[in-house]
């Protein structure tokens, strides 16, 4: 019930933002729009909520400043690629390691940024994420890497 309100709040923040008004009718408008959309958009089941991200708390700011970083490492890897220094290009398959739709979808907006490492698939069949790099001749060492990402954010030690 909280999050009905809270995100009922924030729906009619937005509502009210928008109309640039603060007559009370169009607060009230914003009041019942904001809490039936609320309402409307809450999990139905403890099974939808496996759609949700799992992120440690404090995540974010380390999402950001992780992303920056391996943005300016791939745009390195490209540069050095494209003044013909030759990696040996090809795929990864990363496993999901129980990532939700939520996590996957993160996931492969934060893959995508850095310029040497493509998100080509996501195979549900055989449970893995599938990434074309640059230079994918350490295939343990990028999954690796993916899996100790996906470990920081949610807090967990990496062995």
């Amino acid at each position: 019930m909280t999050r009905v309100l809270v995100v009922g709040a924030a729906f009619a923040a937005v509502y009210l933002l928008v109309m640039t008004s603060l007559a009370p009718g169009d607060v009230g408008a914003a009041v019942v729009l904001g809490l039936g959309a609320a309402a409307v958009s809450r999990p139905a089941s403890a099974a939808a909520r496996t759609r949700t991200l799992n992120l440690r708390p404090g995540a974010v700011p380390g999402l950001i400043a992780g992303t920056a970083a391996e943005m300016v490492r791939g745009s390195w890897r490209t540069v050095r690629f494209c003044l013909g220094w030759r990696g040996d290009p090809g795929f990864v398959e990363i496993p999901r390691d129980g990532r939700t739709d939520m996590d996957v979808a993160l996931w492969g907006l934060v893959t995508g940024e850095a310029p040497d490492e493509i998100v080509v698939d996501v195979d549900e069949e055989r449970d893995v994420l599938v990434v074309h790099l640059l230079d994918a001749g350490d295939p343990e060492g990028v999954r690796a890497r993916h899996r100790a990402d996906l470990e920081h954010r949610r807090g967990r030690a990496v062995d």
